[in-house]
């Protein structure tokens, strides 16, 4: 029966090593939205923690399962004092590969122009990309505006407090904006 016991605690612990090894530890310290902040800046909130990410890709009717084995990393916090969000990208998850690509981007809210102004720089293209965002049509919509890239949209869906998704789109043969790839995030605990 010890054996047993000793072999059931041992198998635990390995269990739980390899699931702990799946993502970094989480941040835990993610900033406090500035009290005269844009009210839209909630808009981006969601963002606010950190999140794996399962990726899927568009199967014309249905998204496919999350891709084995590999997951992605995601996770922001309020920066410039609370003034701006500021999110980071690391595919595959650090745990999985020190090494992995990454990225970041800083987000603010531009009264002026009713939309996002967005800056993303990535160790793979090593570009500065200008993004923007907003509602549109009830949903927070991003695009890119330099390098210009016209067959690019991304849409934002907040399931609830733990989870959301990005969805990419791009233009199909006849202009038509359909759903490629989703970002699926789910909340990583500080507990």
């Amino acid at each position: 029966m010890k054996n047993k016991l000793i072999a059931l605690l041992f198998a635990t612990t390995m269990m739980s090593s390899a699931v702990a090894q799946d993502v970094a530890p989480p941040r835990c310290e993610y900033g406090e939205l500035h009290l005269n902040a844009p009210e839209e800046t909630k808009q981006f909130s969601f963002l606010i923690g950190d999140y794996k990410i399962h990726l899927h890709k568009w199967l014309g009717e249905d998204w496919s399962p999350p891709q084995p084995g590999v997951t992605a990393r995601w996770n922001g916090w309020y920066g410039l004092g609370g003034m701006a969000v500021v999110d980071e990208w690391f595919h595959p998850d650090p745990a999985q590969d020190p090494d992995a690509s990454r990225g970041i981007n800083v987000r603010m809210y531009d009264a002026d122009a009713d939309e996002w102004d967005m800056m993303w720089i990535a160790t793979s293209g090593r570009q500065v990309q200008d993004l923007r965002a907003k509602v549109i049509d009830g949903v927070l919509t991003m695009w890119q505006e330099y390098p210009d890239r016209p067959n690019f949209r991304a849409t934002f869906h907040i399931e609830d407090d733990d989870h959301w998704s990005r969805v990419t789109l791009a233009k199909d043969e006849d202009g038509e904006w359909v759903k490629t790839f989703k970002l699926s995030a789910t909340r990583i605990s500080c507990e």
